[in-house]
């Protein structure tokens, strides 16, 4: 070694080419595919793995939301209005209800060449009419006005809002409610919104007019059904935020046609008087599993897919074997000797839903709670590389499984081996013709040189002139990589010392008012033309100084305003700032939000929990009182060496002088009123005279 550092740069670059063998080229194409191959390898694991992680999340997210959406509308003060006043309705048609010959022959008519057959060619067996037909005057009297007197085809009946035969004051109550009900139901995408009575599980109102309503679930055709199981265990819970999320089944009002539904009670103060249920469409988590229908775009190629098992071990979304081709894949299943009645039922129906059988290892250990990645032969019989994992919410478990053909999975290995070896082959036969015309690579130091200077003068952290040598170009090489190395930790230094001025630039000022300062604008003054401003005043830290002592007492002040803060965070609602026993906060400030006022009222009731938590946990009698207003201000920085953001505006002063001392009550103006009458139990109006703004109208919402 120590000769060859005598030797020219040029001596040293033939010597070291003419040393090149047939045999350390093979040896270094080996090291390279068993590692590329492993890389490969790691890598078809890594993305099948990620997709099937990506599309439990987004489902999740799916059923979350419907999970919310239900709660949130059971809870409102309009679904218990309309359940009052339509179950009032209903028990009256109990002692009214009467059907002459000719509607219940019409309402025969119905079941016997409508509904029967459609619901013959979808299910086994031979429904009958007298297996559905209705057996007592309230639901024979429902059914015939609202569906068999119903213009509209079957599953769509929900435009009709009065049934011109029915005189009753349920059709007085279906007219005031039905519109409601059928917004909700459009704008959430949901087929079904129903309203069953807690006590008799009788349906007394469906949007979609499907041969379940007016039935009981207790005892009718469809007491079978994973709806009904599901609102008897409801039924019995005392929690108005309880849910049930139903596994999809063959659900027979719909022509045995897929259904999932999310359920919720609906209380009357302490009462439990009626159970809300949602009604959704497995296509909605088909888009999910199946990328809208566009496998090959979301990187699974030409044999990969996502679907899901439910506890029974069938398909709860569409195979992409099916879908692509729907008679080769039933032949192909039937002949590989999949159950001839689950075959059956999947020709039937056209898709492979709560029908096809997935007993494979994947879908055994999903359903156990376990996640990871195997390969396995899949239900089509198929060898696959399969990513296995589940989805709970509730008493429902899905398993998730993303699959691929290892035949497709590992082709870029084999592609890449083939490649190595032609490369390989060549390479040696390259190796003795270069030791010939070496002496062009010279000046390839001082190319990688340049390139490195050239990298590290456009602002490029990280350069490093890899030169092995110790010639000059090495000592050259060494001392370039150094004043890399120190130019890029200098780099760093001054971004995070900048990184930390702009965090404590923003735990002072809004984001709004940390870009105008940075832009050279330093008071930061802007004018908002919509937010919503709560003013939150707490009572009784007098007492905590003289009980607790000064020390003590800030400490508990400091816990609680740090909790305030934390669910202004969850809330999206920005702190300006706190003096005393106030809490100043705004939401629609920095970030536009068009529910900001559904935000600061979700912020107000977190205000009153936490207040309530505290005092259990510190024994202390804190009350607070929060007013909420919306509309204009101005914002801005005050001071200069010492500064702070505040708030300036009528809003801003309404909201505090709202704030008046009376306790664990939330006080709002109009403009908030207005945006959330419907949706908040908001007490009477009342008025207020504050000086310099007139009287000016509130609206009262107890929370404590």
């Amino acid at each position: 070694m120590l000769g060859l550092n005598r030797l020219s740069i040029q001596s040293k670059l033939i010597l070291l080419l003419l040393a090149v063998t047939l045999g350390s080229i093979a040896t270094v194409a080996w090291i390279g595919y068993q590692s590329a191959s492993k890389a490969l390898k790691d890598s078809a694991y890594n993305q099948l793995q990620g997709i099937r992680v990506a599309k439990t999340d987004a489902l999740k997210a799916m059923l979350e939301a419907i999970r919310d959406q239900a709660i949130s509308f059971s809870d409102s003060q309009a679904c218990l209005t309309g359940m009052v006043a339509l179950r009032a309705a209903y028990k009256e048609l109990q002692t009214t209800a009467k059907l002459d010959a000719a509607q219940q022959k019409a309402l025969e008519d119905f079941y016997a060449k409508t509904f029967i057959p459609g619901l013959d060619k979808m299910v086994e067996g031979t429904p009958q009419v007298s297996q559905y037909m209705p057996t007592n005057p309230v639901e024979a009297y429902l059914q015939y006005h609202y569906i068999a007197a119903n213009p509209g085809q079957y599953l769509k009946k929900q435009e009709m809002d009065v049934a011109p035969g029915d005189k009753s004051s349920y059709s007085a109550a279906h007219q005031k409610f039905h519109k409601l009900f059928a917004r909700a139901a459009t704008v959430f995408g949901y087929e079904d919104v129903m309203l069953i009575d807690a006590e008799t599980l009788e349906v007394i109102y469906s949007f979609q007019k499907s041969t379940d309503f007016a039935t009981n679930l207790e005892t009718g055709p469809y007491s079978n059904s994973n709806l009904a199981e599901a609102m008897r265990r409801l039924r019995k819970t005392r929690d108005v935020d309880d849910f049930k999320v139903v596994d999809f089944e063959p659900y027979r009002p719909n022509w045995g046609a897929p259904m999932g539904f999310v359920a919720s009670p609906i209380f009357d103060g302490p009462r439990m008087i009626g159970l809300l249920a949602l009604q959704f469409p497995i296509e909605n988590f088909n888009r999910i599993t199946t990328g809208n229908y566009n496998w090959k775009a979301e990187g699974l190629g030409d044999t990969g897919e996502c679907y899901l098992v439910g506890p029974d071990k069938t398909m709860r979304s569409r195979s992409r074997f099916m879908y692509e081709n729907p008679k080769g894949f039933v032949a192909e299943m039937r002949q590989r000797g999949i159950p001839r009645a689950a075959m059956d039922q999947v020709e039937r129906q056209g898709n492979v839903l709560n029908a096809m059988p997935v007993n494979t290892p994947s879908a055994e250990r999903a359903l156990q709670g376990q996640d990871g990645i195997d390969i396995i032969t899949d239900y089509r019989g198929e060898e696959v590389l399969s990513a296995y994992g589940h989805l709970d919410l509730n008493s429902l478990r899905w398993a998730v499984i993303t699959e691929i053909d290892t035949a497709e999975a590992f082709r870029p290995v084999k592609e890449f081996g083939r490649k190595a070896l032609i490369t390989g082959v060549g390479m040696a036969l390259l190796a003795s013709l270069l030791a010939l015309v070496s002496s062009n690579y010279l000046v390839k130091p001082l190319k990688q040189l340049e390139e490195g200077a050239r990298r590290l003068g456009a602002g490029e952290t990280g350069v490093k002139v890899r030169v092995k040598s110790k010639d000059e170009f090495g000592q050259l090489a060494r001392v370039f990589n150094e004043m890399a190395e120190n130019l890029t930790q200098q780099k760093a230094e001054l971004e995070e010392k900048g990184r930390e001025n702009l965090e404590l630039l923003l735990n002072i000022l809004p984001a709004s008012a940390v870009a105008q300062r940075m832009e050279g604008d330093q008071k930061a003054t802007k004018q908002f033309a919509d937010v919503t401003v709560v003013f939150a005043e707490f009572t009784g830290l007098e007492e905590l100084d003289k009980s607790l002592g000064e020390r003590k007492s800030l400490s508990l002040l400091s816990d609680l305003v740090a909790a305030c803060d934390e669910a202004a965070e969850k809330a999206g609602v920005e702190k300006v700032r706190t003096v005393g026993a106030s809490y100043l906060g705004v939401c629609g400030l920095s970030i536009s939000r068009p529910d900001h006022s559904a935000r600061v009222m979700q912020f107000a009731r977190d205000l009153v929990r936490l207040t309530e938590t505290f005092n259990r946990e510190h024994k202390t009698f804190l009350t607070l009182a929060i007013g909420i207003n919306s509309g204009p201000v101005v914002g801005g920085v005050v001071g200069r060496q010492k500064f702070l953001y505040d708030l300036w505006g009528d809003t801003v002063t309404i909201a505090s002088r709202l704030a008046n001392g009376q306790s664990n009550v939330v006080l709002v103006t109009k403009p908030v009123h207005d945006r959330l009458g419907d949706l908040h139990p908001f007490g009477p109006q009342q008025e207020i005279e504050i000086r310099g703004k007139g009287r000016v109208q509130f609206w009262k919402l107890e929370v404590g």
